[in-house]
């Protein structure tokens, strides 16, 4: 069955895109069921009640299952210039299964606005795509001195180096794991003493030399899956 995204778990309307993807789109119909999540690890069950021209509405919402993380991956990047390879990028991590993304400016960043709205609705579609309970989390776009300013209390963190061969090594009693992809142009010496004196240790991600958003996909199933 086809998975819905609601960001209201009491919301007993579909509207918008997730109207026009249920009724439009996958031609569902009044009494059919349907799978909503809150992207919150929470999947709810409901029902079509009545069509309208605008949004549905449906029955108030059924928990069915609820799933906790009780680790958090999150991924540190330069803002990409190209925005379909952002949003591409965003999808990958989304389907792997990325927790939280904040984007960074730095001094050889290629931008530094971001279209947040158009990046929710390619992760809302990749989580739907994927089956996946879990909407990651994006921050809005800090420069990577306000980044650095928040210090984590963990051990898990790392930021990827073309001349690193340490692969990662993720310490188990530590909830939070933080990797960091530099731009295209790599972040300046400066920068990087700023990022190993916070205690972002260096690791590699292959031997072969990753764009941006490569490195990012790459890092994030690392991230997730050591």
């Amino acid at each position: 069955m086809q998975l819905f995204y609601t960001s209201r778990s009491d919301t007993t309307v579909l509207e918008q895109d997730e109207f026009i993807h249920c009724t439009k789109v996958l031609r569902n119909r009044e009494n059919d069921k349907i799978l909503l999540t809150d992207g919150n690890g929470n999947l709810f069950e409901s029902r079509i009640l009545k069509i309208k021209k605008n949004h549905c509405e449906i029955e108030s919402l059924k928990k069915i299952k609820s799933v906790e993380k009780n680790k958090k991956n999150h991924l540190v990047l330069a803002a990409i210039k190209n925005q379909n390879r952002l949003e591409w990028m965003v999808e990958k991590l989304t389907e792997i299964g990325i927790d939280e993304i904040t984007f960074i400016k730095t001094t050889n960043s290629e931008r530094s606005k971001i279209n947040y709205s158009r990046i929710d609705k390619k992760i809302i579609s990749a989580l739907k795509q994927c089956k996946s309970l879990f909407k990651p989390k994006i921050n809005e776009i800090i420069t990577l001195n306000e980044f650095l300013d928040y210090d984590y209390e963990t051990s898990n963190k790392y930021i990827a180096d073309l001349s690193s061969k340490t692969k990662m090594n993720k310490s188990i009693k530590d909830k939070v794991s933080i990797i960091m992809i530099g731009p295209e142009g790599d972040f300046t010496r400066k920068e990087i003493d700023m990022i190993y004196k916070k205690g972002y240790k260096k690791i590699t991600l292959g031997d072969q030399v990753l764009r941006s958003e490569t490195a990012a996909v790459v890092g994030g199933f690392l991230l997730v899956n050591n």
